[in-house]
């Protein structure tokens, strides 16, 4: 009996889902997700509608290709984005310059990405933001993000990443060509010898102990004990 009361209980929901909500059309690009966690800012994994019924709801991912059903009763908990309603798409570039350019440098960037934006009026409406969001002197770079806002909605996920990726490039070749480029620093390496047979190698902290990566593989390979000798006796 208790089962069958949940069942009609998601049946419910189903309908008032497909019927008084309708979240969705045939055609829209939808993301599910719990609404108690917050969604990714570059976008959610979508899946294309292709059939609604009173109870069931046919989705295909827009990545892979794949045929997946939805109970209707199953979706009424949770946050269905529609990115066909979801116009004028927000998105972000993230960079990372040295803790020694000079701010001069940072406004000159912000300036010149701007125009870049501004020559493009069929891709992007504006230049949203430009700035900082974090500082690490030990590390010695600094943080910053680039938001922009795309003339298509999220239905249009193609364009609005080919756009992203253009910019970013921009970016990229702007910061070579002022000289702002963020590049890490050399991981220190120790080099030991153990026995006259044996190599000792160990990294900074940031590596850990225990990792599987090439250093660890060349301590494997100077470790092996020495195979002996083999001698040979010529036949008189």
């Amino acid at each position: 009996m208790c089962i069958s009361h949940n069942s009609f209980s998601l049946n419910v929901k189903g309908l008032l889902l497909v019927l008084l909500r309708q979240p969705y059309n045939i055609g829209d690009r939808i993301a599910v997700s719990n609404p108690m966690i917050d969604t990714p800012p570059d976008g959610s994994t979508t899946w294309f509608v292709e059939g609604i019924t009173l109870f069931y709801t046919t989705v295909r991912c827009a990545g892979t290709n794949e045929v997946g059903t939805y109970n209707n009763g199953s979706l009424a908990p949770l946050r269905i984005i529609n990115a066909a309603r979801s116009p004028k798409a927000f998105v972000s570039v993230k960079l990372k310059f040295g803790i020694d350019v000079a701010y001069e440098k940072i406004k000159v960037f912000g300036t010149v990405v701007e125009n870049f934006v501004k020559e493009r009026p069929r891709e992007w409406i504006k230049l949203c933001a430009f700035r900082s969001t974090v500082v690490e002197a030990d590390l010695g770079y600094v943080g910053y993000i680039v938001v922009l806002n795309h003339v298509e909605s999220w239905q249009n996920i193609g364009a609005i990443k080919q756009s992203l990726a253009d910019c970013a490039s921009f970016c990229l070749e702007v910061s070579k060509k002022l000289d702002m480029r963020f590049v890490a620093p050399p991981m220190p390496i120790d080099l030991r010898i153990d026995n006259g047979n044996a190599v000792q190698t160990s990294l900074n902290a940031d590596v850990g102990e225990g990792r599987d990566d090439g250093i660890s593989m060349i301590h494997k390979l100077f470790s092996k004990p020495a195979e002996p000798a083999t001698t040979t006796k010529k036949k008189n």
